[in-house]
């Protein structure tokens, strides 16, 4: 298929354009230089107007100080387009072969709106540029996409989690020498509970010897009352008398008692807990630091478990990418090592931020063929930024595709094609310069 190409051009009165007659190299580079504020953008206006149509019409086509502009432009499809431009609109004529479509409706077949701008998406953003590329080569990375970046929110939420759980773990206190199995003080509380039912029965009957003290202080009281009484009521002397010896019989019993009971309590011996209790208390803080340790072993666990997500997230998300590059691979790209990876474009493994400028001409060159195969250049203004050795390798690559680039620079060095000084040719040159 034969590519379309820019024959000549004639630009009259556009923009800051005078008169500029160009013929550009049939292959290859062709560079408007000059300095700023010129005419050399208005140059690729012009084209741009007169191919693409209305939308690329500037706002002021007019030259200031002239009523007229106009711009033609011979195509190597043997077709002429001649836009003018007055005070009253704009005007297109196609000179066409006989049986062509006429207008733009013919232009549009062979002429493609991005390569009239290779600007644009030079500047685009990474997602629009590799939106462009996946239409291109019919591939849909949508769904793949959509399910990565869940699966991505997932393990940023699992790595979160398990950051948190980690850092909670780690710092619980540890006792080394505890272990984590508690201990079961069974048999010492047994020992605890036999000694103390002991010793509450040594309390009961010392508290009954007590109250034998107590009664026989009372009768002792007693007996003195009745002496007195004795003495008082004479009358009542034989009740009293046998009343004083029946307490004496009970002084006699109780004191027999009494002595039995001392000589019980004297025998008694209370057995020792504080060793007992002693254990206790240390099996409790043993197993205190146990129970520490086991919760941290938990909080451990925990964090294992999220560790575990976070690797099958991971993995899930890699058999995504393997998946999109697998497709991407079995496409048939617009150039080789032309790639697209996280949603970004990629040339010979380099992402686009990572190019050098003649790679992103060459990549954003080929996306624009691939678009309208039939179209065989593109425009690109301003390309001071490129050294002449980049510039030298774009232009090979360019002859090598049998592609035609019309590009604007500031400069007037020996690589420009064309000088423009204040809307004019400055200078003819019979052979488009060569590259040292």
């Amino acid at each position: 298929m034969d590519k379309v190409k820019i024959v000549s051009l004639e630009i009259e009165n556009v923009k800051r354009v005078q008169a500029v007659s160009l013929t550009p190299a049939t292959t290859g580079l062709t560079v408007i230089g000059g300095n700023n504020r010129q005419g050399k953008s208005s140059c690729l206006d012009a084209i741009m107007s007169v191919l693409g149509g209305e939308k690329f019409t500037p706002a002021d086509p007019i030259r200031d100080g002239s009523k007229k502009a106009q711009t033609t432009v011979k195509l190597s499809n043997g077709v002429t387009v001649i836009r003018s431009f007055t005070e009253k609109g704009t005007q297109l004529k196609v000179d066409a072969p006989a049986g062509s479509k006429s207008g733009q409706g013919l232009l549009n077949e062979f002429i493609s709106a991005f390569a009239l701008d290779l600007s644009s998406f030079l500047n685009a953003t990474d997602k629009e540029r590799s939106k462009i590329l996946l239409e291109i080569i019919g591939v849909d990375l949508t769904p793949f996409d959509e399910k990565s970046a869940k699966l991505e929110a997932d393990r940023l939420a699992v790595g979160r989690l398990e950051v948190k759980a980690k850092g909670h773990a780690e710092s619980m206190p540890y006792d080394e020498a505890a272990g984590t199995i508690l201990l079961t003080p069974t048999d010492i509380m047994a020992e605890l509970e036999r000694k103390v039912a002991k010793n509450a029965k040594n309390r009961e009957i010392r508290d009954n010897v007590e109250a034998f003290k107590a009664n026989l202080k009372r009768q002792t009281d007693k007996r003195r009352d009745t002496q007195d009484r004795v003495a008082e009521a004479r009358k009542r002397l034989e009740r009293a008398e046998a009343e004083e010896r029946e307490q004496c019989n009970l002084i006699s019993g109780m004191e027999e008692e009494y002595n039995k009971a001392m000589k019980a309590v004297e025998s008694l011996q209370d057995e020792d807990t504080t060793s007992i209790k002693s254990k206790l208390s240390e099996i409790d803080e043993a197993n205190a630091h146990v129970r520490q340790n086991l919760e941290r072993g938990k909080a451990m666990a925990e964090v294992e478990s999220h560790h575990e997500e976070y690797l099958s997230l991971q993995h899930q998300i890699e058999a995504i990418r393997e998946q999109k590059q697998e497709l991407l691979h079995g496409a048939h790209m617009p150039l080789e090592d032309l790639s697209v990876e996280n949603g970004v474009l990629t040339y010979k493994g380099h992402a686009w931020d990572c190019m050098s400028h003649a790679e992103q001409l060459v990549a954003a060159t080929a996306i624009c063929r691939a678009i309208n195969p039939k179209m065989g250049f593109v425009l690109i203004d301003k390309l001071e930024s490129m050294d002449l050795t980049t510039l030298k390798e774009f232009g090979e690559w360019l002859e090598n595709e049998g592609l035609q680039a019309i590009t604007t620079r500031v400069s007037r060095g020996k690589e420009c094609s064309v000088i423009i000084q204040d809307g004019l040719v400055e200078t003819e040159q019979e052979e488009t310069v060569k590259f040292d």
